[in-house]
């Protein structure tokens, strides 16, 4: 079973299987010379209570990787959908985890394409040209155009 981003969270997090980070891994084994996890796979964790986290450790970068002799930090998105919240803590999680020769990237992984690089500024103003809408759970989202 898979989650999608039209779900509401635990209906997308019941999923026990996430296709974003399982294309981006596939990805990553064919052009990076380096890859490893290091935020938090919700979906395999055991962590009982994780959403009683600070907001800044529940949204560690996913992966580092070394790609073109470059490193970078880089959050996995299955979906075009990105919560408000998330927004809101993401200058927070750039002064906290990025820095000038290190970004903090956004990586859109769908089936059958490539996965899609965004810098944290472009997601940004992706976001903000976007329309609010609200989860059947009351969590406000944006659908960005990539």
């Amino acid at each position: 079973m898979t989650g999608n981003g039209s779900q509401d969270y635990f209906s997308r997090n019941s999923a026990n299987y996430n296709i974003a980070e399982d294309l981006f891994m596939q990805w990553a084994k064919r052009k990076c010379t380096y890859c490893a996890r290091i935020g938090f796979d919700e979906k395999k964790s055991n962590i009982s209570l994780f959403y009683h986290l600070n907001p800044i450790i529940r949204n560690l970068p996913d992966y580092i990787i070394k790609n073109n002799g470059r490193l970078f930090l880089v959050n996995v998105k299955g979906t075009a959908n990105i919560k408000e919240k998330e927004m809101k803590i993401l200058p927070k999680l750039i002064e906290s985890f990025a820095s000038e020769k290190v970004p903090l990237v956004y990586a859109f992984c769908f089936r059958d394409k490539e996965p899609q690089f965004i810098k944290t500024d472009k997601l940004i103003e992706l976001y903000e040209a976007g329309i609010k809408k609200v989860w059947s759970d009351g969590v406000v989202y944006k659908t960005i155009k990539l």
